[in-house]
Order: C-alpha cells, then sequence, then structure tokens
C-alpha cells in the first residue's frame, strides 16, 4: 500500500502541475494515473498466481514397455503438488479435458518424487503393440487457467504370440497303438520360439519352432493321459503358454464288435 499510495501522490502533483496545459493535457495524465494504480494491484495477484502453481516435470522415465497382462512396476514424475496419473489413446495438448480420459491411479508423493507402483494395463489382444499417453495432472483443477502444469508418459503395450496347441492322437490297428500321436504348433511368426515345460517349470530358454510345428512325435495310446504344457516365445521377448491334453486312450475292441460274424441269407424251399 505505501507504494501504490506514493505513485498516486506522484501521479497528482504531475497532473497540478500540467492543468494549464488544457483539458487534452488533463485527460492524459488521468488515465496514466489510473493505469498506474491498476498496475500496481493487479501485479502482486499474477505474482501470487504464478508462485502458488505447482510444477510437474519427467524424471528419466519418459516411456515405458510391458508385454501384455503385465504389471507395470512404476510410474513416477516429479512434481511439488498433489497429483494423478491417467490415460488416452491419442496424444494430447491439455490433458485436464475429460472428454477420452481413463484413470489410472493416485501416485504417493515422496521427497518430491510422486510413484505410482503396480500398475496394469487394459490387455492386448491383438498382434500389433497397444499405445496409451499417461499424463501426471494436478488431481484438483486450478482455478488460474494459466496454471496446467502436467507430464507425459508413453506406455506401450506389447502383444503376446498367437499361436496354439493342437494334438493328434495315436490310431488305433484293431487293438494296437501306432506310435503316430503328435502335439503341434499352429498360427506361429517365423521368428517366435517355444519351450516345453518340465515338472511345470519353465527355463526361460526358448528354441525355434520345426518348419511343420510339429514338437512332439511318436506318441502312443498308453492308456495314461498326459498333460502337454507350452511357452511360445515372440521376438519382444513376451509369451504365452498353453496346455493341452493327449488322452491316450488304450486300443481296446470289445468282443462283440471284435469277432468275425458272418451274416448269411438262406431261401428255403418246400418240397412237394
Amino acid at each position: 500500500m505505501q507504494n501504490t499510495y506514493f505513485s498516486v501522490k506522484y501521479t497528482k502533483k504531475v497532473f497540478s502541475v500540467m492543468l494549464d496545459h488544457g483539458q487534452k493535457s488533463r485527460r492524459y495524465w488521468s488515465q496514466i494515473a489510473c493505469l498506474s494504480l491498476l498496475c500496481l494491484l493487479i501485479t502482486p495477484v499474477l505474482w501470487a498466481q504464478t508462485g502458488s502453481c505447482p510444477t510437474i516435470t519427467n524424471t528419466r522415465m519418459l516411456s515405458v514397455t510391458v508385454c501384455t497382462e503385465r504389471v507395470i512396476d512404476s510410474l513416477q514424475v516429479n512434481t511439488t503438488g498433489t497429483i494423478e496419473f491417467v490415460r488416452f489413446d491419442a496424444l494430447q495438448t491439455n490433458p485436464y479435458k475429460e472428454n477420452g480420459v481413463a484413470y489410472v491411479g493416485e501416485p504417493v508423493l515422496v521427497n518430491g518424487k510422486a510413484t505410482l507402483r503396480n500398475v496394469l494395463f487394459p490387455a492386448n489382444w491383438g498382434t500389433k503393440d497397444r499405445l496409451y499417453y499417461v499424463y501426471a495432472r494436478l488431481k484438483q483443477a486450478p482455478t488460474n487457467p494459466t496454471c496446467l502444469p502436467f507430464a507425459q508418459i508413453i506406455v506401450y503395450i506389447k502383444a503376446n504370440p498367437t499361436a496354439s496347441v493342437v494334438v493328434k492322437e495315436a490310431t488305433c490297428y484293431g487293438t494296437q497303438s501306432q506310435n503316430d500321436g503328435q502335439v503341434s504348433l499352429t498360427g506361429y511368426s517365423p521368428t517366435d520360439t517355444y519351450e516345453m515345460a518340465i515338472k511345470g517349470t519353465f527355463t526361460g530358454q526358448g528354441k525355434a519352432i520345426p518348419a511343420d510345428g510339429v514338437i512332439v512325435t511318436n506318441g502312443s495310446r498308453t492308456g495314461i493321459p498326459k498333460l502337454y504344457t507350452v511357452r511360445i516365445y515372440n521376438s519382444s521377448g513376451c509369451y504365452t503358454d498353453r496346455s493341452i491334453l493327449m488322452t491316450n486312450a488304450p486300443c481296446n475292441c470289445l468282443p462283440i464288435s471284435c469277432m468275425p460274424m458272418t451274416i448269411a441269407k438262406t431261401k428255403s424251399g418246400r418240397q412237394i
């Protein structure tokens, strides 16, 4: 208020000196007086608004890549305010709008870093990568239209392999099983690899899929069902597990259907 009083007093003094220069001069200096007072009143308000606007900036995390159905360990930004993470399907210039937004979560703020852990995005059942634009924004939209801080993180959801497992039971020749049972992969990409589970566990080391897709041969009908679990990896390192049961039903033939039978129809005549 001291600065305001000084400005008005000084302007009035100049105004009184200029009275003899006519109405035009009086109007000019009165406008200056009004502008001086207005600037002094508005400037502190603008400073207060600018100073109270929280900041949100990126850490080194500018993008995240994860396989579908896998949890993202964390999303993190630097901030001085209370924020939330939201996502959009398209790039945004103003992530504070609500059209097309999906809530991701509210992070925990510790020492200026806001961290959201164990984040799961919608599964990508397609054959191409899915892209999401994630934004850190103020949880409560500010009333000051110039205070709209945000930080962007791009999330890539990699597609899993789409291969399937099929089984071919061994054929029977009478009561004898043939050794032609098979387990095969179908619908795989040339760069996909596979691994068979050993006692329900995987080593993480895939091998090339044979050209014909057959990964188990010489199966026979032992009478004991066998479950095959296969893990298929794609070039991105994403994988999917497939299981299939080979029933191995024995080649049993019931006596009534196995005994050779001959049915003949004879015509009998009556002798006169």
